[in-house]
């Protein structure tokens, strides 16, 4: 780990979570649901990563937003997973609106949904979150 960090997602059908696992393993960094086992604390970078199934972001994650300050968390960055991302907007709003800087910008993954409504993130797009995430954390270490 490059310097102390979390990575967070609230994954309902299993794709953030698959984002949030290949990030922590790159980043050699902890791993954590949202909402989380032990709160956020004295935090450089937390990636906060959502899956979103309509306009609306789930209540778990705006809470975790609203609970954040400067104290425990200077950076965000944020990635979503989903079809529609009209949400992130109000995510940001929340974070800002704390005085924290959200680092980058937002790494939207779309996922097709098949049959069943169920669509899954491909080996691609855990490449690319990776990449992005990468990139994130380097911008920090200049």
């Amino acid at each position: 780990m490059k310097f102390k960090m979390r990575i967070l997602h609230f994954s309902p059908a299993g794709n953030a979570e698959a984002i949030a696992f290949a990030i922590s393993k790159a980043q050699q960094a902890s791993c954590d649901k949202i909402p989380p086992a032990y709160p956020i604390e004295k935090e450089k970078l937390a990636f906060i990563g959502f899956e979103m199934k309509g306009a609306k972001v789930d209540k778990n994650v705006a809470n975790l937003c609203n609970d954040l300050s400067t104290t425990r968390v200077k950076n965000v960055a944020i990635y979503a997973v989903g079809g529609k991302f009209d949400g992130v907007a109000e995510i940001k709003e929340i974070i800002k609106s704390k005085g924290i800087n959200i680092v980058g910008d937002t790494f939207e993954c779309s996922v097709k949904t098949g049959l069943f409504g169920k669509g899954k993130v491909t080996e691609g797009d855990i490449k690319a979150a990776t990449e992005w995430a990468d990139k994130i954390v380097d911008s920090m270490l200049e």
